[in-house]
């Protein structure tokens, strides 16, 4: 990864989003991908603790038959998984990307600060044929479905595979960031009908494996469907800006840390994610292997 804050800031402030190439290496992506393919590919043999956090596409019409009539059918879904929640308790390839180093670089530049704090990491396979977007591919904020005292919310897209425009890629309406928090939250946001946008400002995020995609949760954007014959995996996460709390009593694996703090009050039990300049940082941060933890709603 070309390492270059600038550039990032300057996107991510005019646009609100930005996309960054090579973000994870060659070893990282394929430990990544090997881990993803065993747990889609044999969900009934992961712990029970596991199991839970594993959400189907065909539960995913069954709860929205609306979008899908004439279309698509639970059935043509079969076992296609379509959400890992809690991803980092499925492995240590998963929980090591909560600090590694490029993905904190970007952040540590995007928020102008170290003290941002990791909310939540979960898998989206996005199968061949039957992967299918959010809200039926239309157009949202994330701010509306969000607990946080501010909007000051980073979410990342780390792609496993090639985002093409064939395999249900995230669209972007650049500057429609550029709201106050108090609207960004308004539910009215949370499912925006097509015609109601300007879409010919519309940007599809269209890029190679290994990438990475960040955009703040007040921007309106879009994930398509998968009818592609190749899956799009992705790893989604969400981090916190500094001073920015959860209002939600839930809490899941591992939120609330900071990879990158500098204050001191924080402790030796938290781990800080080496930089870009290649600085050594080494504290106790547990790497899971199947440990338990709540489920994560889907």
């Amino acid at each position: 990864m070309k390492y270059e804050p600038e550039v990032w800031r300057k996107a991510y402030r005019e646009a609100g989003f930005v996309v960054i190439p090579d973000l994870l290496d060659l070893g990282t992506l394929s430990a990544l991908r090997d881990g993803m393919e065993r747990i889609t590919q044999d969900v009934e043999s992961l712990p029970a603790h596991l199991r839970e956090k594993i959400f189907f596409e065909r539960d995913h019409l069954k709860n929205n038959p609306q979008w899908y009539a004439g279309k698509l059918t639970p059935e043509e879904c079969g076992g296609r998984v379509r959400q890992i929640a809690d991803l980092a308790l499925f492995g240590p390839a998963f929980a090591e990307l909560i600090c590694y180093p490029p993905l904190l670089d970007v952040l540590e530049a995007l928020f102008e600060s170290p003290e941002f704090s990791f909310t939540l990491l979960v898998g989206r396979p996005k199968a061949a044929h039957v992967g299918n977007g959010v809200n039926n591919g239309n157009f949202h904020r994330d701010t509306p479905h969000q607990n946080y005292t501010s909007a000051n919310v980073v979410q990342a897209i780390l792609c496993l595979d090639g985002m093409t425009a064939e395999n249900g890629p995230t669209a972007f309406i650049p500057g429609s960031h550029k709201v106050s928090d108090e609207e960004a939250g308004k539910m009215c946001w949370g499912n925006v009908a097509a015609e109601s946008l300007s879409l010919e400002r519309k940007i599809v995020a269209c890029c190679p494996a290994g990438s990475g995609v960040f955009f703040t949760s007040k921007i309106l954007h879009a994930a398509g469907h998968n009818r592609s014959d190749r899956p799009r995996r992705t790893i989604n996460a969400e981090w916190a800006g500094p001073g920015v709390l959860p209002t939600s009593p839930a809490r899941l694996a591992y939120q609330g840390l900071k990879p990158r703090s500098r204050d001191p009050r924080r402790g030796e039990w938290e781990t800080t994610g080496g930089t870009h300049t290649g600085e050594a940082r080494t504290t106790s941060f547990p790497v899971p292997h199947m440990i338990s933890s709540p489920a994560h709603p889907s």
